[in-house]
């Protein structure tokens, strides 16, 4: 057996560690949270979840102010993206840093993918990939839902919320996000003790809108009190580095709580790739624990999620999924918008239903009819006449006209135009105001967009 001398072993020591250094999954594997990162010991990130997977070949959007690129801590995270608020034609790879405290994009991307080597914050999917889209008002929430699910991004943040119904180009678009196998998360809003407005895009069907708790956990004081809010994450005490490399913990908001869970996301579909949007929303909601009123509950829906419980196999099989049962409901009568191409007869590749099939043998059978009504008239006609006689005429109740008319497709409107898919041209309309308010979606960037978009908001003292 050949001998290695000293100085060979040492070397080889030396190349080895210097691998382990070069490797970003290695650095990041030696690499600790912030000691203020108290989700990280609540959801119990290193033992129970990183184990299985840190959101690697997972692409998150952070639909916000755009993201700052150039930071330390998100270097080789940021892809490049698009800006669909200001017409500038950026890449959002620059936060414009347009909110009164600056870098809010910024934030939610290092709480979702920090790679902690600048200011040594983590994010709780480290490995992920970020798709920064700068989107402030409806009209861009709605174009940059689009622009995400067409680039592959397989979870959607929205860290932001504007007061009113969701709009039908909005909710048209979370379907298209939907079907493109993404989950979509937006922030339920801050203003639970106050207005209380029911906000999109929370309140839009098929959205993971997510409540704001506390490290107790309860919920926080001005998390949002509405029917559509599903889950609760970590939002008090929270916040991530803004724009020029600050690190502010002093932070508390739905913001917070909803980028905090879309990291999450991203650790489940990075250690599950197998499971689509519909398994990985219904685990969440059934990790859930109860924190609030006893029962599902306005201010945290059905509790605190506990990722945990989804790593270890403790979720029965067949739980509910009230995400997708009321987008079910919504898809059911809006089949246009739900799924335009199949519902114009256009055969979509996505989600394409099993009643395609029916269709088709029906189709089929009726050919087969007709195939054998010929031949039996044309077996009776050989017997009564002549084999001289002259060309058999038309067949008795074959339609004339089968097989050249056009079949609509699955859900596709008898009269044109009812029910129509919103155009292109249609993109961005801006919702109605209510009664006695200016129109949400009209002012310019610059004069102060979005008039109600909710930001992470410094903690108040504990009522005395």
């Amino acid at each position: 057996m050949r001998r290695w001398s000293r100085a060979a072993v040492s070397a080889g020591l030396a190349v080895l560690m210097i691998g382990a250094t070069a490797s970003p999954g290695a650095a990041a594997a030696a690499r600790k949270p912030h000691p203020a990162q108290w989700w990280f010991g609540i959801w119990d990130v290193e033992k129970s979840l990183w184990p299985h997977g840190k959101g690697r070949g997972v692409t998150v959007a952070v639909i916000d102010t755009g993201v700052q690129a150039t930071l330390p801590d998100l270097s080789g995270a940021v892809l490049p993206g698009a800006d669909f608020q200001t017409g500038s034609g950026g890449d959002a790879r620059t936060d414009n840093q347009s909110f009164s405290d600056g870098g809010h994009g910024t934030r939610m991307a290092t709480l979702i993918a920090s790679r902690g080597t600048g200011t040594g914050l983590l994010g709780v999917a480290p490995e992920a990939k970020i798709l920064p889209v700068v989107g402030q008002s409806s009209p861009a929430f709605t174009k940059g839902i689009r622009f995400a699910a067409d680039r592959g991004a397989k979870v959607i943040n929205l860290s932001q919320a504007a007061p009113g119904p969701c709009p039908a180009d909005m909710q048209a678009a979370i379907a298209h996000a939907i079907r493109k196998d993404a989950v979509v998360v937006a922030g339920a809003g801050n203003d639970g003790n106050g207005a209380n407005a029911s906000n999109n895009p929370a309140n839009c069907a098929g959205v993971l809108s997510v409540g704001a708790a506390d490290i107790t956990p309860k919920p926080w004081v001005r998390t949002q009190r509405q029917p559509y809010v599903k889950v609760a994450g970590p939002g008090v005490l929270a916040s991530g580095v803004s724009a020029d490399g600050s690190l502010n913990f002093n932070k508390a908001g739905t913001s917070q709580a909803s980028a905090l869970t879309s990291g999450i996301v991203a650790l489940i579909r990075s250690a599950h790739p197998e499971w689509n949007n519909r398994e990985v929303v219904r685990q969440l909601v059934a990790s859930a624990k109860d924190i609030g009123p006893k029962g599902k509950d306005d201010q945290t829906g059905y509790g605190f999620t506990r990722p945990y419980r989804i790593f270890e196999g403790m979720i029965p099989k067949s739980t509910p999924n009230p995400v997708f049962e009321e987008y079910d409901k919504w898809a059911a009568t809006h089949k246009e918008e739900a799924d335009p191409q199949n519902a114009a007869g256009g055969g979509s590749s996505d989600d394409k239903p099993l009643t395609d099939w029916t269709g088709l043998f029906g189709m089929l059978g009726m050919l087969l009819v007709v195939v054998l009504a010929i031949l039996f008239a044309l077996y009776k006609t050989r017997r009564s006449k002549p084999a001289a006689a002259g060309p058999v005429g038309p067949v008795p109740g074959a339609p004339p006209t089968f097989g050249t008319g056009p079949y609509p497709g699955p859900g596709q409107p008898s009269q044109p135009g009812s029910g129509a898919y919103p155009s292109q041209g249609m993109e961005g309309r801006p919702q109605s105001a209510p009664p006695g308010q200016r129109p949400r979606f009209e002012p310019p960037v610059q004069e102060g967009y979005p008039p109600q978009t909710h930001q992470d908001i410094p903690q108040q003292p504990p009522p005395q």
